[in-house]
């Protein structure tokens, strides 16, 4: 378990109020893993809402071609990931693994659901914060993918 005032430094926590922290924070756990480990594998049930303490994490897509392609490395502390626990169908959409040491706090996100439709207005600031972060993630990919096409161009002209 983590403290409400670690919570208020979440990216997806940010704008709650004390006692919705502490609600959160007392729902919460904390886990380690080494480098290498698979906290979660793309298509499985999206069980559980993770914060970033320390570490890494990278975030990746298998395509059809069963190629991995990265879409996010999360290395900010109180960045999210898992977020797909809190959004249908309720399956990860990604890969994430640890690229070195690292210390998440885990949300069960059954939990968190349920306090989520106790408290609507908890919930609001939640999905508002949430839609921008896979917003702010989207346009980060857009980027990314805009610069290779820009870089492949110029190599082949």
């Amino acid at each position: 378990m983590v403290s409400a005032d670690w919570l208020k430094k979440t990216e997806l926590f940010e704008n709650l109020n004390e006692s919705r922290l502490n609600a959160i924070s007392s729902r919460s756990s904390v886990e380690s893993f080494n480098e290498g480990k698979t906290i979660f594998h793309q298509g499985e049930k999206a069980s559980r809402l993770y914060a970033l303490i320390e570490g890494a994490v990278d975030l990746t897509v298998k395509g059809q071609e069963q190629i991995s392609f990265m879409t996010s490395k999360i290395e900010k502390e109180g960045a999210v990931f898992g977020t797909a626990s809190l959004m249908e169908p309720f399956h990860y959409n990604v890969t994430a693994t640890c690229l070195k040491p690292t210390k998440v706090l885990f949300i069960e996100a059954d939990h968190l659901k349920e306090m989520i439709e106790e408290d609507p207005k908890m919930g609001m600031e939640i999905m508002k914060k949430l839609a921008s972060i896979y917003f702010n993630r989207l346009n980060d990919l857009r980027s990314g993918v805009s610069n290779l096409f820009k870089i492949f161009k110029a190599k082949t002209t």
